[in-house]
């Protein structure tokens, strides 16, 4: 049943998400075509309403994703959605899954949009002579850089899913009110913000002690050795944000339910 729920969430997304991205990636070659050109003017335009559009893409992405939770799970529309034969897990899972991978489409869209205004003759392997000529400028290893992408990836593929689930349970917490919904959600985040923020700063004070030396006469292996501490330190932090949250959210919805 997951499955069919994803793929009717896929169908009532994609109506708007797909026509944006085909609208990004054409303003991109129409913005590519007119600089082979060199119409300034059209240019210029060109340009303009990509970078509005690389803008709009990331927030009409995040809006969708997120009415399709308050409004199919929240709303008068509940009163359908929980009458059907599924778990309320199966429920956020599709809604989150369905989030996820938009957001990840969007990332690979604007980037593509990118790359087409911005093409150059520069190749794959000229890209990674200069990243490698870097690296053994400052005293990095490249297997130390690759470990850091592989960072990179793990908190991306992480964070990504736990900040969706910060504003499904801030959405979901508005069902403890009658009245202001929407505000209270805006509240709620608003102040599992701070409390990160708080939690966060006490975290990272009791791990920068041993790495003090930073902050005087550093060498490469104590910048490489902080940076990972950090890495796994947020990996670690948004896991464990997104599983509570997730129970936060999970719970709201089999226990503290209310359409009215």
């Amino acid at each position: 049943m997951l499955g069919k729920l994803i793929k009717y969430e896929f169908r009532a997304t994609a109506r708007i998400c797909l026509p944006l991205f085909g609208a990004l990636l054409l303003a991109a070659c129409i913005s590519r075509l007119f600089e082979s050109l060199r119409f300034e003017t059209p240019m210029v335009i060109g340009i303009a309403l990509s970078v509005i559009l690389i803008i709009a893409t990331f927030v009409i992405v995040l809006i969708v994703t997120l009415l399709r939770f308050y409004r199919n799970l929240l709303t008068n529309e509940g009163y359908l959605m929980f009458t059907l034969p599924v778990t309320a897990d199966s429920l956020i899972w599709s809604k989150l899954i369905v989030a996820f991978v938009w957001n990840i489409l969007s990332l690979i869209v604007v980037f593509a949009a990118i790359l087409i205004m911005a093409v150059t003759d520069l190749n794959l392997s000229d890209i990674s002579l200069a990243i490698t000529a870097g690296l053994n400028a400052v005293g990095i290893t490249q297997a130390q850089f690759n470990w850091f992408v592989v960072e990179m990836i793990v908190l991306f593929l992480v964070s990504l899913p736990a900040g969706i689930i910060v504003l499904y349970a801030c959405m979901a917490s508005s069902q403890l009110v009658n009245k202001y919904r929407i505000l209270f959600s805006f509240g709620a985040y608003i102040v599992l913000s701070i409390i990160g923020q708080i939690l966060g700063s006490i975290a990272m004070f009791i791990f920068l002690p041993k790495h003090m030396s930073f902050y005087s006469n550093p060498s490469v292996t104590e910048v490489v050795n902080m940076v990972n501490t950090a890495m796994l330190f947020s990996i670690a932090s948004s896991l464990i944000a997104g599983v509570a949250l997730y129970i936060v959210t999970r719970f709201m919805l089999k226990r503290k339910l209310n359409l009215e």
